[in-house]
């Protein structure tokens, strides 16, 4: 099962396996670095099982796409565009429930996600243990180039928040604009 939910959740093509490199990562089969407006919208629609929220239909800087009859571990992949419709980064975020789609009746945890992240992306470089106020702590995961930044970690920064992945495209601006010539 987990080979399978790799296959949605990430995939990598590394030429040299020991070494694989995040500008290689792909999410739903979109290469996140290249990717625009037009070509994430087209590669959902393609492969089915998401609902655009209906916001976000009309908008260019923002597109949230609900899981339907994939990804049901998620609630959402949600798209952030600049202007020229370039992806500068997207937010998957995760339901409390396991991400194995068993009813072990414990909430998923950043570690569990992470797992399934580091088997293509290889050892994490910054592992962080969050919490504050007396808090619960967990674990924040990173990986990093000059490229692309993954972020595994939970919403609030507490222990009881849901966990997301954030991938931000470090080669985008978010606030870049047309040239008129």
């Amino acid at each position: 099962m987990a080979a399978v939910l790799q296959m949605w959740v990430l995939s990598v093509e590394a030429e040299d396996e020991t070494k694989p490199s995040l500008d290689q990562v792909t999410l739903l089969g979109i290469d996140l670095v290249t990717a625009d407006l037009n070509q994430v919208r087209e590669q959902l629609w393609a492969i089915g099982g998401f609902m655009q929220a209906r916001s976000t239909v009309r908008q260019r800087n923002v597109d949230k796409f609900f899981t339907w009859s994939r990804m049901r571990d998620s609630y959402y992949v949600e798209f952030r565009y600049n202007n020229l419709g370039k992806v500068t980064s997207v937010k998957r975020l995760y339901r409390p429930y396991s991400i194995e789609h068993q009813n072990r009746r414990t909430a998923i945890t950043t570690d569990e996600v992470a797992e399934q992240l580091l088997a293509g992306l290889g050892e994490t470089p910054f592992m962080a243990r969050k919490g504050w106020g007396g808090s619960l702590s967990y674990s924040s995961y990173r990986w990093e180039d000059d490229k692309i930044q993954i972020l595994v970690d939970r919403e609030g920064g507490e222990q009881f928040g849901n966990v997301f992945v954030r991938y931000t495209v470090k080669t985008q601006s978010p606030y870049a604009v047309a040239q008129n010539d």
